[in-house]
């Protein structure tokens, strides 16, 4: 079965929907959490960066990933508004951004992108880690490929419950990383430091890889680690 990017876009949509909603009503002073892996950022500037992407995305002016400029304006463009508010903006652009996802109009990183920063708040927020199935697919394709796409000399093979992948030009040594779904995907879009990925479990010299492992480049700065829950 094909994975759809489309139906993971829309759980995480409903998830952060949901958990502001709960937030706004229950414990408003949470909406300005610092966001550990978003320096510079609150639980409403996540909120708003998403639903701004989502606009900019299906208003055609997104040309490329946007950069920090761009993100820091759809942030500015929100403050101040009521997170009921951008959560209205962002509902209707939802069903669209699903249909493009999924026909492969709108390209993998818009998915990535409400997958990761769902990622940010739950660990900013202490949350537990999301049911698997909403997530887990996509995850394996997204970071899948970027282990399949190395260019460094040796072979890395990352073990991911059932799921094997395999990175390197071969030319050199070789390496096993066993992890986690969820670690995956946080260490391979730069939610992880040097030093907590050099803590996962290795078979090998993982220091070749864990720069090259990162989408966004590597991070310092520790962060915090979800609780599995119950999934």
């Amino acid at each position: 079965m094909p994975v759809l990017l489309g139906d993971a876009y829309r759980d995480a949509h409903a998830r952060v929907d949901a958990r502001m909603r709960s937030l706004a009503a229950l414990d408003p002073d949470a909406l300005g959490t610092a966001v550990p892996a978003c320096p510079g950022w609150t639980v409403h500037s996540v909120v708003s960066h998403l639903a701004g992407i989502a606009a900019d995305a299906l208003g055609g002016r997104l040309t490329g990933p946007p950069d920090d400029e761009w993100t820091a304006g759809q942030v500015d463009a929100r403050l101040g508004v009521p997170v009921e508010d951008v959560l209205a903006e962002w509902a209707p652009l939802v069903d669209p951004m699903v249909a493009g996802l999924n026909d492969r109009v709108i390209p993998p990183p818009a998915c990535a992108d409400v997958l990761v920063h769902d990622g940010d708040l739950v660990e900013a927020l202490g949350d537990d880690v999301p049911p698997a199935q909403e997530w887990v697919g996509v995850a394996g394709l997204l970071c899948g490929g970027r282990v399949k796409g190395l260019d460094v000399p040796g072979t890395l093979t990352v073990r991911v419950g059932e799921k094997e992948y395999s990175g390197g030009t071969g030319d050199g040594p070789a390496a096993t990383l066993t992890i986690t779904p969820w670690e995956f995907l946080r260490g391979v879009f730069s939610r992880r430091s040097l030093d907590q990925m050099r803590a996962w479990d290795w078979d090998g010299d993982p220091e070749p890889w864990l720069a090259p492992l990162c989408v966004f480049g590597p991070r310092t700065d520790d962060q915090p680690v979800a609780s599995p829950g119950e999934h």
